[in-house]
């Protein structure tokens, strides 16, 4: 049976600032291809999804112009409008929704198996069945209790340390299904259609995760959790998981979904412009990307579209996006630098994140650095890195 799939995709990514304040975070490209083309794969090799709504909003007609480019043999219509978060957006397009349905969040990438969902939904009867997935640290997501047949007894989005052990004591009293794991919300959701007649009538629930979710759960509506269990997923919603995305993509963990280029050798590579350098595995290299003779990349490098790394420069566990320069002699290791930066002759970089567009002057040595366009009005927006970073304070 085809379904439809809705992807919201319209989110400003303030928490992966600088980097999304030049693209829409469903365009920050993993090992050289943006999150949604993973999100769009999965629907697309999933066997039961045959149209797609890509519901837009921040920078929309940049990313709607990616979405018209691609090609797939599955029908995808973007949409970008105004919306008031992730369950409003949906109630905004019922219309063009006739049955049960898929929603799944543009930032992520996972590969689980999307038709075990659909069919776990439909058999129990749900008004809503969410992709739930076992994590250390629940703080930063949608924690859910299921009781012994799976049904969702209590859930709580991003909860805090006493609501963390509240919610524990819930799950003794209730002999739940997980007692002793952290099952969160994967931003994967099969709902039934009814689920519209709710929103309709609850104009006040805006969010699926913080409204939409423990209103249905108190109010005693069927809602199940599926666990994805053996699957690979990451939230691409930090500098952090962006970086640990890039490198988990590269080690295969996502497959059957994979980087842009063909693989040789352990080593993703489009059609390059020059190959000089030495490139250990695993790594990727974007369309008309050059390494210099003597440059040496990897493992765990990205190198993006037109992107240079010169004579003698070294390159490890980065990520260097489209047009960037790396240049001669300089080194960067566990960072991010994004489109059209540069990074000056000698320059060492290390643990650091460049926005797209500033310059690293030569020579420099910068460790824990935030590099940023002399902008002062960004400085406000940018999410400071996490704890043991500094932000470089000329640039």
């Amino acid at each position: 049976m085809s379904l439809t799939a809705v992807v919201l995709a319209g989110g400003q990514g303030t928490r992966l600032r600088p980097f999304t304040l030049h693209r829409p975070k469903p365009l920050m490209p993993v090992a050289n291809k943006p999150v949604v083309d993973y999100v769009l794969d999965l629907l697309e090799l999933s066997g039961v999804v045959e149209r797609v709504y890509v519901l837009l909003d921040y920078m929309g007609d940049v990313l709607e112009d990616h979405l018209k480019r691609e090609q797939r043999a599955i029908d995808v219509v973007p949409m970008t409008f105004k919306a008031l978060d992730t369950a409003d957006a949906v109630r905004r397009i019922r219309h063009l929704l006739d049955g049960d349905f898929l929603v799944v969040m543009g930032d992520i990438v996972t590969n689980c198996d999307v038709s075990a969902l659909w069919s776990a939904h439909r058999e129990r009867g749900a008004i809503a069945t969410i992709a739930l997935k076992d994590v250390e640290n629940p703080s930063h997501y949608g924690l859910a209790v299921l009781s012994r047949d799976g049904r969702v007894c209590s859930f709580v989005e991003k909860p805090r340390s006493y609501e963390l052990y509240v919610v524990s004591l819930a799950m003794h009293a209730a002999r739940a299904k997980y007692s002793y794991a952290n099952m969160v919300n994967m931003g994967v959701y099969a709902l039934s259609y009814r689920v519209l007649d709710v929103l309709d009538d609850n104009p006040h629930l805006l969010d699926f995760g913080r409204h939409v979710f423990p209103y249905l759960v108190e109010e005693g509506y069927p809602v199940y959790g599926w666990y994805a269990e053996g699957c690979y997923w990451l939230d691409v919603g930090t500098p952090q998981t962006y970086h640990q995305a890039n490198a988990d993509v590269l080690d295969g963990l996502s497959a059957p979904l994979r980087p842009s280029g063909l693989n040789s050798s352990g080593v993703w590579m489009e059609a390059v412009k020059e190959l000089a350098g030495d490139v250990r595995p695993p790594s990727a290299l974007g369309q008309e990307a050059a390494v210099r003779a003597s440059a040496r990349l990897g493992p765990y490098a990205v190198v993006g579209r037109g992107a240079v790394v010169e004579e003698g420069a070294r390159v490890v566990n980065s990520v260097i996006m489209e047009g960037a320069v790396v240049g001669r002699g300089a080194t960067v290791v566990d960072s991010i630098v994004g489109s059209g930066a540069e990074i000056g002759e000698g320059a060492r970089v290390v643990q650091s994140l460049v926005e797209d567009g500033a310059a690293v002057p030569a020579n420099a040595n910068l460790a824990g650095a935030l590099v940023l366009l002399e902008r002062a009005l960004l400085l406000e927006a940018v999410e400071r890195p996490s704890a043991g970073r500094a932000r470089a304070t000329t640039v």
